[in-house]
This record gives structure tokens, sequence and C-alpha cells, in this order.
């Protein structure tokens, strides 16, 4: 595993001895004491003292900086000593509960995409999806953090979501079984000789090796060697950016990106660059034409590797634009117990462009249709060419055992197609798009 040149992560937790040297160092005076904070102590105790029911000052100040942070975007929160556990938990790839990256929007909570083989995504939770409901309790200006809590519980037991979606008249109930969720990121398959396909599922830790171990699992299975790769990153929702930085790093080669060899950067408060990720030297798979696949639920770190791979031209990015998830959040301590997850700078592509509420757009649109399948007998009725006619002109290059054995070689290539179009119509155009790559170097 090659190390990559990282300023600065995208979840970055800083030490409490660096936030107290913050605090020292920080000019209090610059605080408008006369106005907001008097104001603020103020509400306080007005609330204090009129609420209908009694609140301590802890709880009242804890839920003024949550409001504060959650007012300023979606990602921004405060994060209690539950939430920073789970925090931790959910980048090493062990959680509780359905499987869903979840996102406040309008007052409800949105679902940016089902992580696969969870229980949502078996009960057909779709990325787009709005939860107004958990447990028949309305869903009302929750953070994702909230919203998690409530969806966590003991493995084995049950939990009702209600969700609305989009082109469904009434609202949809799911009664979802809450598991001990453990995600593989990473899975490959061959999806016809010299033609591998990846499925990156989410970005944590072990998700760059697992991919190492995918591509070379790939390469034993084709026999001629790989001639084409599909990256598969729709429904991703993201994670860790030191993961999909590497990714990227795989498939690039700092020596042939002349004056731009950057994966991606971040700019904070003043334009100022506050992270900087750059290609090395090295392709894991140099030669070989690649299509990364994406659609609205391919956030964050996903969109990264799609970006970056789409600048330097490595690859043809495939699908549906992405969802727009380009900024990067900062882990800040503020006690021993407690954090700020803070939202500290926004993401660009090698060449500038702002993911941040944009997205990646593919350089081919395709839409998630689904086929009608007829019989088969009726498609092999329809088939007519001019070896059908009974005293055909036989053709004077082969023998007709062996036209016959190229036309039942077509036949079931054939079937095999069409039988990926209607699984999973987006791949079968990725790999339409892939193959003709090659024809066309050929």
């Amino acid at each position: 595993m090659r190390k990559i040149k990282i300023l600065i992560f995208s979840l970055l937790i800083l030490s409490s001895a660096a936030i107290f040297g913050i605090a020292e160092s920080f000019r209090f005076e610059s605080l408008p004491f006369s106005d907001g904070l008097k104001r603020l102590a103020t509400v306080i105790a007005v609330v204090k003292k009129n609420y209908y029911k009694e609140l301590d000052d802890s709880n009242l100040i804890t839920r003024a900086i949550s409001g504060m942070l959650s007012s300023l975007d979606p990602h921004s929160e405060y994060l209690d000593q539950e939430a920073f556990k789970n925090l931790e938990i959910m980048t090493w790839g062990k959680l509780g509960g359905i499987g869903v990256e979840l996102i406040p929007d309008q007052g409800v909570i949105k679902v940016i995409s089902p992580l696969d083989d969870t229980p949502a995504y078996k009960a057909g939770i779709k990325s787009g999806d709005y939860i107004i409901k958990i447990n028949n309790i309305v869903v009302r200006d929750l953070t994702s953090t909230a919203a998690v809590n409530m969806l966590r519980g003991k493995k084995g037991s049950f939990v009702k979501i209600t969700v609305i979606r989009k082109g469904v008249n009434k609202p949809l109930v799911f009664n979802l079984r809450r598991e001990i969720i453990k995600i593989n990121t990473v899975k490959e398959k061959m999806l016809e000789p010299g033609y591998g396909y990846i499925r990156v599922a989410q970005f944590q830790e072990p998700t760059e090796r697992d991919m190492l171990r995918a591509i070379k699992s790939l390469q034993r299975s084709s026999r001629k060697g790989l001639k084409g790769l599909i990256l598969d990153l729709r429904d991703n929702p993201g994670g860790l950016v030191d993961p999909a930085v590497q990714m990227a790093d795989d498939f690039l080669d700092a020596r042939s990106l002349k004056d731009n060899d950057l994966i991606v950067y971040a700019k904070g408060q003043d334009d100022e660059e506050v992270m900087s990720a750059k290609a090395t030297s090295g392709d894991m798979l140099p030669g070989v034409s690649m299509v990364v696949l994406i659609n609205g639920g391919s956030a964050s770190s996903s969109e990264i590797v799609a970006g970056a791979l789409q600048d330097h031209k490595r690859a043809i990015v495939v699908g549906t634009r992405s969802f727009g998830k380009g900024s990067m959040q900062t882990v800040i301590p503020i006690d021993k117990s407690t954090a700020l997850k803070l939202t500290t700078a926004l993401y660009y592509t090698p060449k500038g462009r702002s993911i941040q509420a944009k997205g990646i757009e593919p350089d081919i649109n395709v839409e998630n249709i689904r086929l009608t399948q007829d019989s088969s007998e009726d498609q092999d009725a329809l088939k007519l060419d001019e070896s059908a006619f009974i005293d055909h002109i036989q053709n004077g290059d082969e023998n007709s055992a062996s036209i016959s054995k190229n036309i039942e070689k077509q036949q079931k290539q054939s079937k095999v197609e069409l039988a990926l179009a209607y699984r999973d119509y987006p791949l079968y155009e990725a790999l339409h798009i892939l193959k003709s790559q090659n024809i066309t170097r050929e």
C-alpha cells in the first residue's frame, strides 16, 4: 500500500492538547460579550425560569450548542460521549441497526443510500427516500446522529420506519429487524473473459487494501489478463477520505499527469487551501480501460474518486449525477467526553471543480431503467438472417461446422448479455462502453 501525500484528512480528530493550545491563544476579548453572549445568557435564564418543567443548566447549554451547530449545515453537529463512540464504530465497519446513510433535509431525514446486504437494502429502502417516522414517532428537525440513535437497538429487535418516495402516492412502511452490521466494502467478479467488476460499498479503513486483493483475484481469474475494469461506486455514501485517495492513486501514475498530479484538494476560510492529496508513481492496471459507475447515491469520498479519475481521463464515468456532498468535516474535541463535528472546508477535483451541491456529472448519462423481459421463444422467433434460409450460399472462408460453432458461441454470449441487461441495465451499458474502448484502441 503506497503512502499518499495528504496534509489533512476529511475526518480529522484533533488532540485535546491541541484544542487547549487553541483556547489559550484565542483572544476572548474578540467575542461579542456585550451583545450576543448576554442575549444568550438571558434566553437561558428565561427558559430555565418559565419552561413548564425544570431544566438544569447543563442540559440547556448542551441544547444551545446543538442548535447552533445543526443550524449551520446538515453535517455539522455536537457529539456527546455516545455519539462520538458511534462515530468510531462506523469508521471501523461494525455498527448495529438497519444499515442506512442519512442526512437531515427539509425537516426530515433523507436516505443517501442503503448499505449493501443490510436490512434496509434487503427490504428495498432506496436512495432519495425520506424517513418521516421512526416507530410511529414523527421525525422533525433531527440531526443524522439523533436519527441513527433512534434506529439503533438490540440485535434481533424490530424498528418500524415510514418513508415517502418520489413517484409513490402514499407513505411506505417497513418493519426491519436490527442486525449487528459488518460491512464488506469490496466485492469482485468477472463479467466475462477479460472484463472485471469491483463493487465498493463504502470507504473505511480496510477498503483500499481489500480492493487491491480484489484486483489480484480478478487477474488470477483472467487467463489472458484483464482488458477492462468497471469500478462500481453507485449508492456509495462515502466514509473516510484517506482510503478513497489511496484508491484513486492506485490507478493514477504521477509520471503521466504532467503539470497536474492532484487527486483532490480542499479550501476553507478565506479560500485558503487546507488539504491537498497528490498521485504517486505507478498504476496498478497500466493500459487497462476503466469505467466508473455512479448515481445519485454516490457521495463524498466516492465523488472524490470519480472526479479524480474523470479529470485525469483515466476512466469514463457512466450513470447519473452524483449526490454532491463535497464538504470536509473535522472532529474537534472540546473536553474529555464531547466533541464538535464541524464543516471546515470544501472539496475540489484536480481541475478545480467544486463537488459541493453540484456532484460529478457522468461522461455518459445512463438512467437506471428496468427492461421488460420477453420470453426466449419470442426472441428466437424474431431472429432472421441469411443463414436461416434452407438453400443459403455457404461462406467460402469457413466450413459449415465452424460457422455453426461461431453462431452458437455468439448466441450464448448474447443470452448472457441480455440477462445482465435485465438485471442491471447501467452495468450492461458500462460493459459495452468498456468493450468499445478496447475495440477503438485495437
